[in-house]
């Protein structure tokens, strides 16, 4: 009997067991009691109540956790569908402004009613300060050559310099090896332009030059494509007069500082002439 009760596992479990027989016991059918069952039964009632409350905190513990569980999927999955819908609004706004962009390209195309375009989309730029110099995604697949003419619903770009498979390089007016030839919508004066290369300026500039003498140029001036020559049809915007220096007809002096209407930095999309026009 001793080593029993030194056993206190042994004798832990006994105890449980007596307990829990004696709770099954009591609380089992309907029936009248008898003095010692009703005398132990209210002694074992405080240890059942304790049990069924126990029972019951454990339950709902168990409960909060799972549903815990259950709210942080569900979060999870939420803010997965936000994202979703997020990126389906960006691309919603990219494929918007692409069309919108398309759309301006084809309404320009149209004031040249006997001329065919490409568009393209620009995938590459130079690593000069302006991008003089632009890669687009068609090349001899759409019958591309070098010399044609690219432009914006803007103004123009410049002119098709290399051509690939798939893509051709585009030099861009404001490269300084780039001349066309210009007219003041005004005046119908003549001159010859080119890109200013100057990383200084905030903005790209062009030079108007070879004005026949005694011009009359005034800053706000519109300069467009005097169409002499094959490659540049007439009336293609190229830019406005900001700034007017003396009537000079010294080969190096420029007359005139453009701004030109393109906005080359934030360039996407672009159409180029495959096929001579009469003119804008």
């Amino acid at each position: 009997m001793s080593k029993l009760f030194s056993n206190k596992p042994l004798l832990i479990t006994i105890v449980a067991i007596l307990v829990l027989g004696l709770l099954a016991f009591f609380t089992s059918g309907d029936r009248t009691l008898s003095f010692v069952e009703s005398t132990l039964g209210s002694i074992f009632q405080p240890v059942q109540q304790f049990s069924y409350n126990i029972s019951g905190e454990i339950a709902d513990f168990f409960g909060r956790i799972f549903m815990s569980r259950d709210i942080d999927k569900e979060n999870a999955e939420l803010r997965a569908q936000i994202e979703q819908l997020k990126q389906k609004l960006l691309d919603y706004d990219k494929t918007k402004s692409e069309n919108e962009s398309l759309r301006k390209l084809l309404d320009y195309s149209s004031t040249f009613s006997d001329g065919e375009f490409v568009a393209a989309q620009v995938i590459g730029k130079g690593t000069s300060a302006w991008f003089d110099i632009i890669t687009v995604n068609v090349g001899r697949n759409k019958g591309i050559e070098t010399g044609m003419c690219v432009m914006t619903s803007d103004g123009l770009v410049g002119r098709v310099t290399n051509v690939g498979a798939t893509w051709c390089k585009v030099s861009a007016i404001i490269d300084g090896s780039v001349s066309v030839s210009g007219m003041n919508n005004r005046t119908r004066d003549v001159g010859i332009i080119k890109g200013l290369v100057e990383a200084d300026t905030a903005t790209p500039r062009l030079g108007l030059s070879y004005l026949p003498a005694g011009f009359d140029l005034v800053p706000g001036d519109i300069i467009s494509t005097s169409g002499l020559g094959a490659d540049l049809p007439r009336g293609i915007p190229i830019g406005i007069v900001t700034e007017v220096m003396q009537a000079d007809q010294d080969a190096d002096k420029i007359n005139a500082i453009i701004e030109p209407y393109v906005d080359f930095l934030h360039l996407e999309d672009v159409l180029i002439l495959t096929s001579p026009v009469t003119g804008g």
